[in-house]
């Protein structure tokens, strides 16, 4: 930047020169030395006060210029570099959170799981020791039937025996009479009844 304006300063003389020659005479290869002289000093003149007052400010608003220009790069490039850090501990959160999640789905199977056989297990238990109290209540049922049959057979039996035979036997020699009979011809039940 400063050899761009220092070159474009020393340029001004030689273009400054040909003009003014023009313009007094008319001819653009036409040298005149006193104008040529007063031209130079003016210029060394205006250089000299531009040198001194204007150029440094100049410069300085250019070097300034830079100092924003870099700063501003240095804070975009931190910026971008902030930005990199923050996508990758997002992606990271985002992986410990899809993690967790697949986790959690997984535990929850498993409890579910857990659960589902230990209700099918208890629904098992219970419906085994239902069908066992119904069968021993049927069993007890049938024999509580069985014993009832069985003494109203009895006493259909000594009934009919007492019309028929008619004889001088004692209701107490008819009942056991007609109780060993019956309870020899009812022996076989009993068996019968278990199998059920």
């Amino acid at each position: 930047m400063h050899r761009s304006i220092y070159a474009a300063v020393a340029l001004l003389p030689a273009s400054a020169s040909p003009l003014l020659a023009q313009e007094e005479k008319g001819g653009l290869l036409s040298l005149h030395p006193g104008l040529s002289i007063w031209t130079l000093v003016i210029f060394l003149i205006v250089f000299a006060v531009l040198a001194k007052f204007a150029f440094p400010k100049i410069l300085e608003a250019v070097e300034a210029r830079e100092r924003h220009l870099a700063e501003l790069a240095e804070g975009a490039e931190r910026d971008r570099a902030e930005a990199a850090a923050l996508a990758d501990e997002h992606r990271r959160l985002v992986d410990e959170t899809r993690a967790r999640v697949q986790e959690a789905l997984n535990e929850s199977r498993s409890t579910a799981e857990r659960m589902r056989a230990e209700i099918l297990e208890q629904a098992q238990r219970e419906r085994a020791d239902l069908i066992a109290r119904t069968q021993a209540e049927l069993a007890a049922e049938r024999a509580s039937t069985l014993e009832q049959v069985r003494r109203d057979a009895v006493d259909v039996a000594m009934a009919a025996a007492e019309r028929l035979v008619r004889k001088n036997l004692d209701t107490a020699d008819n009942r056991r009479l007609v109780e060993e009979y019956l309870g020899a011809v009812a022996a076989p039940a009993p068996a019968a009844a278990a199998r059920v």
